[in-house]
């Protein structure tokens, strides 16, 4: 029979091991690479939290510019403010349990099991990023945002009924990509009101990361025969370039010709529900004697609203 002092130096040891096991989890799951969009880009995913099992989101729009007169008494009128329907965005559980051999824990064996919490932590933030640029990569058919159509598209309405495209084709090359960027800076809100959306990243999928660094990033002007300054680089130097291998691996039509331009507080979303969290089970509720390393986060990424965002789907 296990008597208390050996139970209570068993709890401390899981404790140990546990806290020891979730610094290697998330050192391996936070881990950053220069130039690679992430669900915690701030700029690319707008983050926000959630409080319950669904989130409720939706927009509303006011009707346009506001009214200008001279009169010293002037008859203003009022605002009349509409608003979509809300959509319902379902929180995802992203959960593991892995086991962990008693014998292994009684020996100290630690070093495979440290292996594979590392493994495991790179899997978690795979699974969590290929969740989010998802998002993006069905944005041009099954992806929707609150007005009903696809978050890349032709059709959009705005709240007060005016109709918005933020849908382009073309490869991407300096032509195109102005086409893009214009298109966005031009961009009318829920209001009908072009406020000046200036672009503040470029994502595309790994295929296009070379290029699409030659066209923005250079200093003069990519695949241009005189010495002509860069207009990307001179213009709008704080305008990213990142990338994400799941768009590469989306299986969508155009994955790997798909190119995104975005302003900063777009409509693509992330909800934070549950950070990530772990629970180390004793063995002695197993019927293997085995210990159970249990993984746990909760979050939510979707597309609200189309504003701030244009996408081309790369077609010529």
């Amino acid at each position: 029979m296990q008597n208390n002092s050996s139970t209570g130096s068993n709890t401390n040891i899981m404790q140990l091991v546990q806290t020891y096991l979730d610094r290697l989890f998330t050192g391996e799951a936070n881990e950053a690479r220069e130039g690679q969009a992430t669900r915690l880009d701030p700029v690319v995913f707008t983050q926000d939290s959630a409080s319950n099992a669904f989130v409720n989101s939706t927009v509303q729009g006011g009707n346009g510019y506001f009214q200008t007169t001279t009169n010293d008494v002037p008859t203003v009128t009022e605002d009349s403010v509409n608003a979509f329907n809300a959509k319902v965005t379902p929180v995802l559980n992203f959960l593991k349990n892995l086991p962990i051999s008693r014998t292994f824990m009684a020996d100290q064996q630690l070093s495979s099991v440290s292996k594979q919490v590392k493994e495991e932590g790179k899997s978690w933030a795979a699974t969590t990023d290929r969740n989010a640029v998802n998002v993006y990569a069905n944005g041009f058919s099954s992806q929707t945002t609150v007005d009903g159509v696809a978050l890349f598209s032709n059709s959009h309405e705005t709240a007060n009924g005016t109709t918005v495209d933020n849908l382009e084709t073309g490869t991407l090359t300096d032509a195109n990509l102005n086409k893009v960027a214009n298109s966005l800076r031009t961009q009318l809100n829920q209001s009908g009101v072009s406020i000046g959306y200036n672009p503040d990243f470029l994502f595309v999928p790994v295929a296009l990361h070379r290029d699409a660094m030659s066209i923005a990033k250079s200093v003069l002007r990519a695949g241009g025969s005189t010495n002509d300054l860069n207009y990307w680089s001179e213009l709008f130097p704080g305008m990213k370039v990142v990338y994400n291998r799941f768009l590469d691996l989306s299986g969508t039509a155009n994955a790997l010709t798909n190119y995104f331009v975005g302003a900063k507080n777009h409509g693509v979303t992330r909800f934070d529900r549950e950070g990530f969290s772990s629970t180390m089970v004793d063995w002695q509720y197993n019927a293997n004697d085995q210990y159970m390393y249990k993984m746990r986060s909760r979050e939510a990424v979707d597309s609200i609203y189309y504003n701030g965002l244009v996408g081309s789907n790369g077609t010529v």
